[in-house]
């Protein structure tokens, strides 16, 4: 019998601050029948304080979209429960939303964290993004169709600053992780396809 229905491969990976216990980003993958979310949220700073409010926020927004909630309300939620740093005057928290329905719609929420990547058969796609304001905040919203083998780069900010006047003296950018994300594909395609799989 022939199904239209799509799975979702999601996983992560975190590595801490040098002497850090924890992690100041953290994801959150919800799955239902109707759709598969993931939210990556990166609190401010790193450490105990920036994984607490990296989870807050994850968890909040996760619970309140897999509940039905809109992203206007997660967002003012979000606003309401975090405080905004006195001494930069910015949120505690940045964050990514992708949520993939399992009609093959796709949602993509951003804010303050760098774009995430899109690759179709191994190429970057960019998206057609929205610009507007939720409760003070600047997001970007992005709907779209998705493709069988579609891949999604999800990143904080930790990944381009990497490296910054030690290893790399402009950290790792956006467009170098973009590049590294296509080569890596198909270095992974041709070993699958080697391998029999």
């Amino acid at each position: 019998m022939k199904t239209n229905e799509l799975f979702v491969d999601a996983d992560y990976g975190s590595l801490n601050k040098y002497n850090e216990e924890l992690c100041g980003d953290k994801v959150e993958i919800i799955r239902s029948k109707e759709s598969v979310i993931v939210v990556l949220a990166d609190g401010l700073g790193s450490g105990v304080k920036a994984n607490i409010l990296s989870t807050m926020t994850s968890k909040i927004i996760g619970t309140m979209l897999s509940m039905g909630s809109s992203i206007d309300e997660a967002v003012e939620t979000i606003a309401k429960t975090l405080p905004v740093c006195k001494e930069r005057g910015i949120a505690y928290s940045t964050f990514s939303i992708l949520e993939i329905f399992s009609n093959g719609d796709g949602y993509i929420v951003e804010f303050d964290n760098p774009s995430i990547i899109r690759l179709k058969n191994g190429k970057y796609a960019p998206f057609i993004k929205h610009e507007r304001n939720i409760y003070d905040k600047k997001i970007y919203e992005t709907k779209f169709k998705i493709d069988l083998d579609d891949t999604f780069i999800m990143m904080s900010d930790g990944a381009v600053h990497a490296g910054i006047g030690q290893m790399l003296n402009l950290g790792w950018q956006w467009e170098n992780i973009k590049e590294y994300t296509e080569r890596i594909y198909k270095r992974n395609y041709l070993l699958k396809t080697l391998q029999g799989y």
